[in-house]
């Protein structure tokens, strides 16, 4: 029997370059030729169909009055280059297929000879990469019947010398575990598969690279309960390309399954449904952005691929924003990728939820509505991708708007022009001297005015949901205490009177020790005997906060920053607490913030 089982997985690994001999014929990435041929009837039978068609033919348009794409750097990166050739390839090249004007086709094909013939597309920052060769994989593929032998002789020479070999070469990028081995992985797929008749074995063998990489990406960015350890603005980036690498693999016939079920994958639609506050924007952090949730192609498939009704209602109000200004540059796709059914066992999604991972996090809500009480608490340690030291910080929305607020991530090549270096992680480096990297800038704690440990992680202890409703999370290690010295904080909501209660008790410190209790908020405040009245248009919550070895706290504007290279936090304003550890080491804070309700 095992003889048999050896002889039948050497057939099965002698047979795979055949297979993809006998590939399907183009267009065999993504989109088949019976999926175009459904296309108008589609278009006709769901006004969303139609809309994100008449959208992409409206970018198309817009992409015509333009000039070529150039080979342009800004900083270490021409990302944004190779950014717009997904979208413009997609864009022009489904406007052809759907109007059968050849002037976008002319212009398609125009497009990938300037991009081919480009001197690199920036190895040395692998994504610009990887973007670039996805961009041409499609449109070669796509628009295959449609092109010159001279023409295909270009591109594909470009596609397998700038693209495959080059992203084949990047071996350490195979055992990352960010979204650069989603991305860098998918690229790898498509241009493969691409390329496959062209180059068999060398397509087969950057297939077998990918499919093995992948899984060491998607084990650490997705834990089983779903939460993207890049973050919910991030999530995006690194699960469209994995989704990208899934549909490509379907499409060519090619196994698929150990990528789309593992674990936490299909469940991270979920968490980014939870990470958006009843404010709509998002709990921002780490490096991202606290922005409104905008139309967004994978979260329209991660609808889809999960029957779930609880993301159709996320995505629906998203539609209404298609237009030739949409910024997604897989907006063609998500006409393929549109729910069109939902499982009728699917559970409502939970007031409570825990995230765990890297980048821990707890969410307490009396709902998802606009008038609900939303609060986001983040744990775990900053030396993570794109972390920073916000450990213990946390959000608040009520009334639809932002009360507590994550200022989020900077600029990158604003800060790398500057001459700071980013991505280098050690307690001493540039990253930490930004403001908005540091937990100066977040609504935590700080010991004796010093940075956080890098490499110190907070835990969440325990999280409940109701009738609870509370979270326990143990700051001793980022906040870099005295040896036997402890911290905790303690968040609890009160989902019936809209009340929550941070409660930071700390042991063990050395007398005259100081803690700085910090919130930044886009509220005015006004002084009361016990803290502050925080306005917002006509909404008010209050704030008491108050220790036992304090002064009252402060307040006053986040602008001018800190450093020369920060940026600007207009209309923020900053709320301090500075408590002295007594002679027995010990220091109690107390911070309530009341709804008040009209």
């Amino acid at each position: 029997m095992k003889s048999l089982y050896l002889l039948s997985l050497t057939i099965v690994w002698l047979t795979l370059p055949s297979a993809l001999l006998a590939a399907p014929e183009h267009p065999r990435l993504l989109v088949t030729a019976a999926d175009w041929k459904k296309l108008p009837a589609r278009m006709e039978a769901d006004p969303r169909v139609k809309k994100i068609i008449s959208a992409t033919i409206a970018r198309a348009d817009l992409t015509l009055r333009k000039p070529l794409l150039t080979y342009k750097r800004e900083g270490r990166r021409i990302l944004t280059v190779s950014r717009d050739a997904i979208e413009r390839v997609l864009d022009l090249s489904t406007a052809w297929k759907v109007t059968g004007e050849k002037k976008y086709l002319d212009r398609c094909r125009d497009e990938m000879l300037a991009i081919s013939k480009f001197k690199d597309w920036n190895p040395d920052h692998h994504l610009d990469t990887a973007e670039m060769q996805t961009a041409l994989a499609i449109g070669y593929d796509w628009l295959f019947q449609d092109l010159t032998e001279a023409d295909k002789k270009i591109i594909t020479t470009a596609l397998l010398e700038k693209g495959l070999k080059s992203t084949l070469a990047q071996k350490k990028i195979m055992s990352w575990h960010n979204n650069w081995n989603q991305v860098c992985m998918g690229g790898l797929v498509l241009s493969a598969i691409a390329l496959s008749d062209l180059e068999p074995e060398l397509s087969s063998k950057a297939i077998e690279a990918a499919t093995q990489a992948i899984p060491k990406g998607l084990s650490v960015g997705y834990p089983a309960d779903g939460a993207y350890s890049e973050g919910g603005g991030y999530w995006a980036y690194g699960t469209s390309y994995t989704i990208l690498t899934i549909e490509a693999l379907r499409t060519a016939k090619l196994p698929f399954d150990k990528i789309l079920t593992h674990t936490g994958f299909l469940q991270s639609g979920n968490y980014v449904r939870q990470v958006h506050g009843t404010s709509d924007l998002l709990f921002s952090y780490g490096d991202n952005r606290p922005g409104t949730f905008d139309f967004s192609a994978a979260m329209t498939w991660m609808a889809k691929q999960n029957q779930s009704q609880a993301l159709s209602d996320f995505i629906a109000p998203t539609f209404d924003q298609i237009d030739s200004e949409t910024h997604d540059r897989f907006l063609a796709l998500s006409a393929f990728w549109l729910p069109e059914k939902t499982d009728p066992k699917e559970k409502p999604l939970p007031n409570h939820f825990v995230g765990s991972g890297l980048s821990p996090i707890a969410i307490h809500r009396t709902g998802f509505e606009a008038k609900d009480l939303f609060l986001g608490i983040k744990a775990g340690q900053a030396n993570v991708s794109h972390g920073h030291m916000d450990a213990g910080s946390f959000v608040i929305d009520w009334a639809g708007k932002r009360w507590a607020s994550d200022l989020g991530v900077q600029s990158y090549n604003g800060l790398e022009s500057g001459g700071i270096n980013l991505f280098q992680m050690t307690q001493d480096s540039q990253r930490w001297s930004v403001f908005r990297l540091n937990n100066f800038s977040h609504n935590t704690l700080t010991y004796n005015g010093q940075l956080h440990q890098m490499d110190g992680k907070s835990e969440i202890i325990s999280s409940t949901g109701a009738p609870q409703n509370e979270t326990l999370v143990n700051l001793v290690s980022p906040l870099g205490l005295p040896k036997n010295a402890t911290a905790t904080r303690r968040f609890k909501m009160d989902t019936d009177k809209h009340i929550i209660t941070i409660t930071d008790s700390l042991t063990g410190l050395k007398p005259n020790d100081k803690i700085t209790w910090n919130l930044l908020t886009p509220a005015s405040s006004t002084p009361t005997d016990t803290g502050f009245f925080l306005t917002q248009d006509k909404a008010t919550m209050q704030l008491d906060l108050s220790s036992p070895q304090s002064t009252k706290p402060t307040s006053s504007p986040a602008d001018p920053p800190p450093k020369p290279h920060d940026e600007p936090n207009p209309g923020i304003t900053r709320i301090q607490l500075n408590a002295t550890a007594d002679k027995e080491g010990k220091i109690v804070i107390k911070a309530v913030l009341k709804a008040q309700e009209n």
